[in-house]
């Protein structure tokens, strides 16, 4: 799998012939988007040729208009999902005036056509591209008639009478609807980030936990949930609390993800990345009178999350 990280055009220095295609922000990689990338990769084996996936650093929405969405993924989760699909080549552009401005025409002509060489464009309904999105699904087969490429646009998706798109994940997750989610996903609602020194306060409850530092994904509400992290270990069962610590006088500044592994207490995972899967909100987070209560209530949750996750598969 190649990755390439451009601000232009012009930098790209890639060329592939008969290529698949698919352009898009897939914040969430829903099901909808991952019906988009199910016919991307069958187009690829089907022409024996490269599937190709270009994508933005930040969604088009935050140059365009005022409104900057808050995404569900941060860029590195994006991707990682997205190269877990099995995409042979990811073009990562990096969204700025100078890509706004750029015509439809122009965009096809040098990307698409020139560099990728492509056979087939697959899109989802609402997909548009260049300046002032101009190029919407009919003009994009306008120009694959003219440059000689398929365009193939997929229909929503629905799921329980529900429009699948990533605000209603985005929703879905902040009011921690977790089984809507998982249901619009296709998955559980993930977080990934890097595992950092925290004040070992667990460690002295006799409960050490990784703390995991995450930017630019979609916050489920305050609370302790039953979890699954993936690390380099492996996928590991556990019970995460996100919120300020309120039972401490030096209650945290902003909200943190403390995950404690079930049966791991011989950890050391400083600096590596994270994966934590939200199968179920067990508890709001709340404040207590002291440590020993506090313990108490954390074997409690653990006891809560093992009925959880003995009733799951490995994969969540």
């Amino acid at each position: 799998m190649q990755r390439h990280h451009v601000q232009t055009l012009d930098e790209l220095d890639i060329a592939l012939r008969g290529s698949s295609v698919t352009i898009g922000v897939f914040d969430g990689l829903h099901l909808g988007h991952q019906s988009i990338f199910d016919r991307l990769l069958s187009a690829a084996e089907r022409r024996q040729s490269p599937s190709v996936c270009i994508t933005f650093s930040v969604h088009p929405k935050s140059v365009l208009t005022n409104r900057t969405p808050q995404h569900i993924l941060s860029l590195e989760h994006r991707l990682e999902l997205i190269e877990a699909l099995g995409v042979d080549v990811i073009i990562v552009i990096e969204f700025g005036p100078e890509i706004a401005q750029i015509e439809p025409e122009r965009f096809v002509e040098e990307l698409l056509v020139r560099k990728l060489g492509i056979a087939e464009l697959i899109i989802g309904h609402d997909t548009t591209i260049g300046h002032n999105r101009r190029g919407d699904s009919k003009l994009l087969v306008e120009l694959g008639l003219r440059h000689g490429f398929e365009v193939v646009t997929m229909g929503e998706v629905i799921v329980d009478g529900l429009t699948v798109s990533s605000t209603a994940v985005r929703r879905a997750i902040a009011a921690g609807e977790l089984i809507t989610a998982r249901r619009l996903l296709g998955r559980p609602v993930s977080l990934l980030g890097q595992i950092v020194h925290g004040d070992g306060r667990g460690a002295t409850l006799g409960f050490p936990t990784a703390n995991l530092e995450v930017t630019s994904e979609a916050f489920p509400p305050l609370g302790v949930y039953a979890v699954t992290a993936k690390c380099t270990l492996g996928s590991l069962p556990g019970v995460m609390n996100y919120g300020m610590r309120p039972t401490f006088r030096q209650a945290a500044e902003r909200a943190v993800f403390e995950v404690h592994l079930l049966d791991r207490t011989d950890l050391s995972l400083y600096g590596e990345q994270m994966e934590v899967s939200l199968h179920k909100y067990l508890r709001r987070e709340r404040r207590f009178t002291g440590p020993d209560e506090l313990k108490q209530q954390i074997h409690e949750d653990i006891a809560a999350a093992r009925v959880v996750l003995d009733r799951i598969s490995p994969a969540g």
